[in-house]
């Protein structure tokens, strides 16, 4: 009995086989890169979702403080968690210690600041906003029109910034709450 072989099937196998490894090889290059790059094995993670434990919400000169069992604050926390997951976009604009001054005490700013308990990160292909206990939105005043937030590390200004997409539902939900009313 004689048995025939094809030579080429083993030489297509070989290629396929070679072809998948460089493919893969390639992969884990291109996440270990990132992975070092932003120093988060889970850059491409787009949900956030942390609770903080308290807000403060400074309304043209007057503070709200919102405790971590409030309605308004899970409202908020909601709003922006929703706003912060899915495609992020960094900006290099920087938060300064003079702006951080004029966000606390100045009667023409409306900002939301989100505290947390612990250090919180937002997954993105950046490497900034990792480590931070604080966010800060400025609904009203200085750099609102631009729709981004802050991060605070140790109550430091930290480097750069988020783009979000729209603070339309946190304005409207700010207004219609009652707990303040943008000029």
């Amino acid at each position: 009995m004689s048995s025939y072989s094809d030579p080429s099937a083993g030489k297509n196998a070989s290629i396929l086989n070679f072809i998948f490894t460089i493919v893969l090889a390639i992969a884990v290059f291109i996440y270990l890169s990132l992975t070092v790059y932003t120093k988060d094995a889970l850059w491409f993670y787009p949900v956030f979702d942390a609770q903080p434990a308290y807000g403060v919400l400074r309304c043209y000169g007057k503070e709200t403080l919102l405790t971590g069992d409030s309605q308004e604050l899970a409202s908020i926390t909601a709003l922006i968690n929703e706003q912060v997951s899915g495609d992020k976009r960094w900006d290099e604009l920087n938060l300064t210690d003079e702006t951080f001054e004029y966000f606390q005490s100045n009667d023409l700013m409306v900002l939301i600041e989100l505290h947390y308990d612990t250090p919180q990160r937002i997954h993105s292909f950046s490497p900034f906003f990792s480590n931070f206990t604080t966010l800060l939105i400025p609904l009203d005043g200085r750099h609102s029109e631009k729709t981004i937030m802050f991060s605070l590390v140790r109550n430091k200004p930290s480097g750069g910034s988020f783009h979000l997409t729209t603070y339309e539902p946190l304005v409207s939900y700010v207004q219609s709450s009652g707990l303040c009313t943008l000029k």
